[in-house]
């Protein structure tokens, strides 16, 4: 999926949460499913209460999920 399909800058793209990346393809498909269970002021009001936090990405022991450690 191109971030130009979506109308989105690359940094957009990468900084979306699933649930945004799937509203965005039902709404290019038309086909919405039933309303989202909270709205995205209430997501937006969530994350600011919550804080910036450290990536854990940044955290030398990180592991991706399905993808063994080096070394085993």
């Amino acid at each position: 999926m191109s971030p130009k399909l979506l109308g989105w800058s690359p940094e957009i793209f990468w900084h979306a949460t699933a649930a945004e990346f799937e509203m965005a393809l039902e709404g290019l498909s038309g086909k919405m499913s039933s309303a989202p269970f909270i709205s995205r002021e209430e997501v937006r009001r969530l994350a600011a209460e919550h804080g910036v936090r450290p990536s854990l990405k940044a955290n030398p022991n990180h592991q991706v999920i399905g993808v063994p450690k080096e070394g085993q």
